[in-house]
């Protein structure tokens, strides 16, 4: 009889097994056993000479199990005789165990697309970090893309010894989508007894997915009827809106218990006009794509039926149709039809807002004013370089760039430009407005944007503003992924700043207030002066303002 004992690198190994013992003795030799069988399944012993040792050791330091085991045995005799090698033939393959080299720099992975060629200069700068093109492994530090998807929120909790932060809140679409944004907003004004009409232009959603979308379809046909002008009000308004829920595939219910939409009193003067203009808007696109002006319902049905359906709305070079876009809820928004203009062209106003993973929000100090290549007029509704003041729409003008560089000011060459024009007002009250709009969309989301209490997320937000004729402001939306293309002298001086600017002991750019929270640098820069250096500021200004801390659950620790 044979005691066979099995393990890395000994499994023929087989020792003498004493037949005729006491039942003393047998109790003694099955608690040995026991201990062999721990060890082996606890520390794994890669050799016969690390099991002599262990046996050895424990021999000499509690005998009391082990003298008919391994005395009478001669076991420990047979085990120091044999000396068996570790590279002698066995019959079980071992097991490759993956080596996990230990890597002193940080890891980031970078998604491709929208200048991603920045944030790799801006991280070259950190000499802690290196670039990654494995977006799988759960060793990356650092995630930087377009969108969220592939995100693995769940892992995302401080309790994780591995540390990884993303750029892209797990429910930014709470704001970023014109759809919800409205809706939160509007949810927000009631609760806080505001008029969301001062806020943003009339608005109504418009949702064929939703059970409602009947009692929201039939209250925009009545109010767009109530205030358009008499060439544009509907013949027979209640027929013709059967017929219109039919274009569009709505199912007619009953509306005795629907809660009827709140919507706008009065149409404020700068959205009124003779074209009475809506914009329609499909609710998850950004940077002007599917947005169409329109002034009457025949072509809004129209239109909604086509991207129910696909609708492909832009050409290539050859002047074939392409990138086909399918929606069921969108956005119809009033045109500011009386909007201040820049040498009658239009304008908006591009803003960033950072949320870093405390929900503390902060204002950047300086946007830009985006203008538009033709003149403003209300009665050409097809052509885009009017109305769309998007730089992803205004660069395929011909005219691109003929009256500012890259279409873009400054504010204070905004201000400059109403000086000029003998306009005595002071463009930092439309500052101080943008600031108390974002405050309050961000007050509207503050329960939802990280509802699941993820650490380590942050965000930049793109917010557009509109002025009308008085220079009051108007919220028009707010983007995820905004743009960060250099494509003006002025945006080559702004946009480094704002995302990344690497200054020993200051903390005014988006990575000092996030990334360097989480990842601390371990080198730093020898120069004191920034690298990305703007007009009239110092190096000691910190152009990111802080708003203030959303009132939020706390996180988890």
């Amino acid at each position: 009889m044979f005691l066979s004992i099995s393990g890395s690198g000994f499994n023929n190994l087989r020792l003498p097994k004493i037949n005729r013992v006491s039942n003393h003795s047998q109790k003694q030799i099955t608690q040995g056993q026991q201990k062999i069988r721990q060890f082996q399944s606890n520390e794994k012993p890669g050799s016969p000479e690390r099991l002599y040792r262990y046996l050895a050791k424990q021999v000499n330091t509690n005998p009391k199990p082990y003298p008919q085991l391994f005395t009478q045995s001669s076991m420990i005799i047979i085990a120091r005789t044999m000396k068996l090698s570790v590279e002698q033939p066995t019959t079980r393959k071992q097991k490759e165990r993956p080596v996990i080299e230990e890597c002193t720099d940080y890891k980031y992975f970078l998604g491709q697309g929208n200048n991603h060629e920045l944030i790799k200069k801006i991280m070259d700068y950190r000499t802690d970090w290196v670039l990654t093109k494995d977006s799988s492994s759960i060793f990356v530090n650092f995630r930087w893309q377009q969108w969220n998807r592939g995100y693995k929120y769940e892992r995302l909790i401080q309790t994780n010894q591995y540390k990884q932060l993303v750029n892209h809140f797990e429910y930014h679409v709470e704001i970023s989508n014109k759809q919800y944004l409205f809706k939160n907003l509007q949810y927000y004004c009631e609760q806080n007894k505001i008029n969301v009409y001062d806020l943003v232009p009339v608005t109504f959603v418009l949702d064929f997915n939703d059970e409602n979308s009947d009692i929201q379809f039939s209250t925009f046909v009545k109010f767009f009827d109530r205030y358009a002008p008499q060439d544009k009000k509907v013949d027979q308004v209640a027929k013709k809106t059967i017929e219109y829920k039919k274009k569009v595939k709505i199912i007619v219910q009953s509306q005795n218990e629907k809660k009827i939409p709140i919507y706008p009193l009065k149409l404020p003067k700068s959205q009124q006009g003779d074209q009475f203009l809506w914009l329609l808007k499909p609710t998850f696109l950004n940077r002007g794509q599917g947005i169409h002006v329109i002034n009457n319902l025949e072509t809004l049905t129209t239109l909604i039926s086509e991207y129910q359906e696909g609708h492909t709305n832009q050409e290539d070079e050859e002047g074939k149709k392409k990138n086909t876009i399918k929606a069921h809820t969108f956005v119809v928004q009033k045109y500011v039809e009386q909007p201040f203009l820049i040498n009658n062209r239009k304008f908006d106003i591009r803003v960033w807002v950072l949320v870093t993973m405390d929900l503390n929000c902060y204002f950047f100090k300086e946007g830009y004013i985006r203008t538009s290549c033709e003149e403003f007029t209300t009665g050409d509704m097809e052509n885009q370089f009017v109305h769309l003041t998007n730089n992803a729409i205004q660069k395929h003008s011909q005219k691109y760039g003929e009256f500012e560089d890259g279409n873009q000011l400054s504010f204070d060459d905004f201000q400059a430009y109403l000086t000029s024009k003998g306009v005595k007002h002071d463009f930092q009250q439309n500052i101080t407005k943008m600031k108390y709009l974002v405050w309050t969309t961000l007050q509207a989301v503050k329960r939802k944007i990280n509802m699941n209490q993820r650490r380590y997320c942050m965000e930049i937000f793109g917010y557009d503003f509109i002025v009308d004729s008085d220079l009051k402001t108007w919220l028009i939306e707010v983007n995820t992924n905004p743009c960060i293309e250099e494509s003006s002298g002025l945006l080559k001086m702004l946009v480094p700043r704002m995302i990344g600017r690497y200054l020993i002991n200051q903390i005014d750019d988006a990575f000092k207030l996030t990334l360097d929270v989480v990842f601390p640098p371990k080198t730093k820069l020898e120069s004191t002066e920034s690298l990305f250096p703007i007009t009239k500021y110092s190096n000691n200004d910190n152009l990111w303002e802080l708003l203030g801390t959303l009132d939020s659950p706390k996180q988890s620790k």
